[in-house]
């Protein structure tokens, strides 16, 4: 068995009394549903309207011991005979296993097993969407206690619960809201499903009929019952199993006095088990333990554990916790040593990790903790692999100099793929290890890499130097995969600092040495970095390659890769306004980050997604999604605070210039050309519209617009020369211009205009309608004041007036959708702005950050028109959006 244990001090009760209650009270309380019936109803509700609603998210979340459970359990034996359903767990490991309640619903689904085993999260995901949409009966998928999920589940979820509405079934997920703190992924996560297919169920206290229910025939007194639990069913049920002499000041009290009367080899047993949080099952027990089949029957019958077929689990987390706690931190250290040392080598590493954490056996640690996160990021748990990495961190220097630098170079990977900015740190402690070793293969290997991290962190100057250093080092060698990565990089840095010629010259070669050693990473960066090129030059075939260079990645298994080659595609697309390519391949570029767990990627997708939303004329999405996502990386936050800035400065709503202004000043750290040329579009926008002219940035910008005709960015430049021109900055349009901008700038309108109208972009043929004739500056005003720009509105129906134009009036805002158009989120927010809470009680409950809170509080008081929450409470009432409460 391992380490004896001396039995903890336990309350004194009537053995005779004790086995009584278990053999009468312990089947009546685990069954027992009380005061649920309204939560039961709403999901009976939501199952029956299943065949005409579409498949629906459930959240249900309350304190530990509240009853979330039992409620999925009363509600899932209601509607087992006709329904399929499937369960699974999240346990409360350090850090958790990927894909650990998965695992548990593919001993039911055999192509979702497969794809587990083949490490597959693509297929993961798509298995799991199709266990939701079956058609024969309606699928009820449950996850339990998510607020301990792993980051490669939270994806499925988030992956799932996008296209719930598709689906014929209900996800049900519970969760402590405790739990869910600022830090938790999971807020994120719950915060990005969909507003309108989400139901929240918020399990509250029972009240004191509900308690005297439970304690009936216990001999307690439900009032003193009720006291002491504030209504908690587990605690109530708890102290209803304990002996009449016994007021329990905690749960623990309670647990321990059943523990107290089981035999000494059982409750030895159940010390082992208290440290081991995930379900395990019989034959474990066994093999451990030395075959234990009468000790687990006799914890089941005190109401402990759960025996279903072969697993072995705690009636309740709060039960294995208060065993737990009762031993000594000694005993504890004992325990985990003995499993530590009585696990099989193929043990989930995890697991392994967590037992040696216990244990504080550091060599051990330092032995697993590498398997545990490669193994995490197989499957995508990138954030899992950096939870382990991390642990590391204070034993990194028992560690000989060459496993040092390797695992910060792995580490480093991870918290790039994270959007991490620690990574520069990291990548940068391995390239000093590797030079202290006087390693040039490894040490040019470290600075490749180095080359994504800092550039993708806007520091472009040391991102150039480690790629010629790279190549320098690896160039006295002959062609190898190593030089063919490192100059695949340095093409892609260069596209980014539109060094266009030489990123094409450089592919070219990176492709050839990759070809010439057999390695298709390489080729694949390289073929998107060439098809981008060719696209944006209007060359034939661009789109090919980089659906090619996507296709043999996502064949061989390349899957940042494949990201990378979407995100290339919507981003020439951006460039040269195919706002449809725009739109799919960023879309596309977005859901794949996501599958895989590479937040930077998916916000960079999001940045261009919300960018083609904006020029398409959908404004509210647009500036939804930018408020979503405000912050989650410096890259896309260039593109996020331009888009809120322009659509306020546009609408006419207070707080536009410091989001335009960021945007300039997060360009400005990348001098990154496109980054420059976006905020520099959107300043010189709100300077038109304001007439405030800052006379030292226009002059900068002249240049700026040279710059970005000669580094291939025509289109973009061609837009800061029409915006200088319309300030009175330039008078003719350079050469190189576009000819959309150089015809509108020439007195062209009609023509100009007409190719805006081709490419479904409405903003943009009103602005350039806007310098035409009365006629054409008449169409200009109507476009932009049903797009919502009532600032642009404003300034065109002015001038008009001023130049003796009778000028209709004005559509009321009634009639206009945007003015009183609040998306779903925006709604949710109304409404608990309707229950007079906080930004900080708001962002707590919709799982959003405060900032994001705040940015939509802001939306909803301009588009109602409001300056104050109380007004925007008035105005929805006397609109007829929302009634008194």
């Amino acid at each position: 068995m391992g380490a004896t244990f001396h039995a903890p001090t336990l309350p004194p009760a009537s053995s005779e009394r004790f086995e009584d209650l278990a053999e009468n009270l312990i089947p009546s309380l685990t069954m027992m549903l009380l005061e649920r019936e309204k939560e039961l109803d709403l999901l009976n509700g939501l199952f029956d309207e299943l065949p005409t609603s579409g498949g629906k998210i459930v959240l249900i979340r309350g304190e530990a011991g509240i009853g979330k459970t039992s409620l999925v359990n009363s509600f899932i034996d209601g509607v087992r005979d006709i329904a399929t359903i499937r369960v699974g767990f999240c346990d409360d490991l350090e850090t958790p296993r990927p894909l650990g309640p998965l695992w548990d619903i593919a001993l039911d689904e055999s192509y979702l097993l497969e794809a587990l085993r083949d490490s597959d999260r693509r297929r993961v995901m798509q298995e799991t969407l199709e266990i939701l949409s079956r058609t024969l009966r309606p699928n009820i998928v449950v996850i339990e206690d998510t607020h301990w999920s792993d980051g490669a589940t939270l994806d499925t979820i988030k992956f799932v619960g996008r296209r719930i509405a598709r689906t014929n079934g209900l996800l049900v997920l519970t969760y402590r809201n405790e739990e869910v703190d600022l830090e938790n992924p999971l807020r994120a996560v719950l915060g990005a499903l969909p507003a309108d297919d989400v139901s929240r169920l918020d399990l509250g206290a029972l009240t004191r009929e509900g308690v005297a229910q439970i304690v009936t025939g216990s001999g307690w007194d439900a009032d003193v019952v009720f006291e002491a639990t504030h209504g908690n069913p587990f605690l109530a049920t708890e102290m209803a199993l304990t002996s009449e002499n016994l007021v329990p000041a905690s749960v623990r009290d309670s647990v321990m006095a059943r523990v107290g009367r089981l035999s000494i080899l059982a409750r030895e047993m159940l010390f082992h088990l208290s440290v081991i949080p995930e379900r395990t099952t019989i034959s474990e027990v066994a093999r451990l333990m030395g075959g234990a089949g009468s000790q687990l029957a006799e914890c089941e019958r005190m109401g402990l554990l759960d025996i279903d077929g072969d697993s072995v689990t705690f009636r309740h987390e709060l039960i294995r916790r208060a065993v737990e706690s009762s031993l000594a931190t000694t005993e504890k250290t004992e325990i985990h040593e003995a499993l530590l040392a009585n696990l099989p080598d193929t043990t989930d590493p995890a697991r392994l990790v967590y037992h040696a954490n216990g244990a504080g056996d550091v060599e051990r640690l330092l032995e697993v903790v590498p398997h545990a996160a490669a193994a995490a990021a197989e499957v995508g748990g990138h954030r899992e692999a950096a939870a382990h990495y991390r642990a590391l961190d204070p034993h990194l220097a028992r560690l000989p100099v060459g496993s040092r630098a390797q695992l910060l170079f792995d580490w480093a990977r991870i918290e790039y793929y994270m959007a991490e900015v620690v990574s520069v740190d990291l990548i940068d402690r391995a390239i000093e290890l590797y030079r202290e070793m006087e390693s040039p293969e490894l040490l040019a290997r470290a600075l490749t890499f180095a080359i994504s991290v800092k550039e993708s962190h806007a520091r472009i100057g040391e991102a150039e130097e480690h790629a010629l250093e790279a190549i320098e080092i690896l160039d006295a060698e002959k062609a190898t995969v190593d030089l063919a990565l490192a100059l695949s990089r340095h093409a892609d840095l260069l596209i980014h600092q539109g060094q266009g010629i030489r990123a094409d010259e450089v592919s070219d070669r990176a492709i050839a040495i990759g070809q010439e050693v057999g390695d298709n990473e390489s080729q694949i960066r390289a073929l998107t970095v060439k098809g981008m090129l060719a696209h944006v030059r209007g060359q034939p075939g661009g789109l090919q390659m980089i659906e090619q260079a996507r296709k043999r990645a996502a064949e061989d298994g390349y899957r940042f890769e494949e990201v990378m080659a979407l995100r290339g595609a919507a981003y020439t697309a951006q460039e040269i306004n195919e706002l449809d390519i725009q739109s799919d391949f960023a879309q596309r570029a977005r859901d794949t980050a996501i599958r895989y767990e590479f937040p930077l990627l998916e916000a960079e997708a999001n940045a261009v997604v919300a960018d083609a939303l904006m020029r398409s004329g959908k404004w509210r999405e647009a500036d939804d999604l930018a408020s979503e996502n405000l912050g989650s990386h410096v890259n896309a936050d260039v593109h996020f605070t331009r888009i809120l800035g322009l659509l306020r400065t546009r609408a006419g709503r207070s707080g536009a210039e410091p989001y335009l202004h960021e945007s300039w000043a997060l360009a400005e750290a990348s001098t990154e050309i496109d980054y420059l040329l976006h905020a520099a579009v959107g300043l010189v926008e709100e300077m038109w519209l304001t007439g405030q002219l800052d006379t030292k940035l226009l002059s900068d910008f002249d240049e700026l617009v040279i710059r970005g005709i000669k580094y291939e960015f025509p289109w973009l430049a061609g837009w800061l020369a029409f915006w200088l021109w319309k300030v009175g900055e330039l008078t003719n349009a350079p050469a190189g211009t576009p000819d959309p901008h150089r015809m509108a700038m020439e007195g062209s309108i009609g023509a100009a205009a007409e190719f805006w109208e081709s490419r479904n972009m409405p903003y943009e043929k009103a602005i350039t309608l806007h310098s035409g004739n009365t006629e054409q500056r008449l169409i200009a005003l109507e476009i932009v004041e049903d797009l919502g720009a009532d600032a642009v509105a404003a300034k065109l129906r002015q001038e008009l007036r001023t130049a003796g134009v009778n000028v209709p009036r004005g559509k009321g805002k009634a009639t206009r959708g945007h003015a009183v158009g609040l998306t779903a989120r925006q709604a949710e927010v109304l409404a608990l702005l309707f229950d007079g809470l906080s930004n900080s009680d708001i962002a707590d409950r919709l799982f959003l950050s405060p900032r994001t809170v705040e940015n939509h509080v802001s939306a909803v008081l301009a588009k109602l028109e409001s300056t104050t929450r109380e007004e925007a409470v008035a105005r929805a009432i006397e609109i007829g959006i929302a009634q008194q409460k």
